[in-house]
């Protein structure tokens, strides 16, 4: 059986990922930039036979491949099957790739903005 290719959804989304990742000034930016474009290509790719919503898919950059599928994804033979057959997973791999190593980065240079984009003093503006 041929390989499904869901490249034209990575290119894409990718430009645009790209600058929100280097844009982003905290790990928390990172997390929502990664688990928003993460969500949509899921969308994109499989949207119109899974039920792709906001818990299907979590950023975890300590953990490997860098995020976690819930549990009805995993379970699910038939997702199993496009996954086993598709360039799904290296192109989430990909996504997650950046943004782990923009996490790492962020989170060894820049430990203060996101501590304070985390937790605000109070009277601080977010940005």
């Amino acid at each position: 059986m041929d390989k499904v290719s869901f490249n034209a959804y990575e290119r894409e989304l990718e430009p645009g990922y790209r600058a929100m990742i280097d844009k982003a000034e905290s790990t928390e930016d990172i997390r929502k930039f990664y688990e928003r474009t993460a969500l949509d290509f899921l969308q994109k790719a499989v949207g119109d036979q899974f039920d792709i919503g906001t818990d299907s898919l979590m950023f975890a950059p300590d953990s490997k491949p860098g995020y976690l599928l819930s549990p009805p994804l995993m379970e699910n033979a038939d997702f199993q099957a496009i996954v086993d057959q598709s360039d799904l997973t290296n192109i989430l791999n990909r996504f997650t790739e950046r943004a782990v190593n923009k996490y790492a980065h962020m989170d060894r240079k820049h430990p203060d903005k996101t501590e304070a984009k985390i937790n605000p003093t109070p009277g601080q503006r977010n940005k």
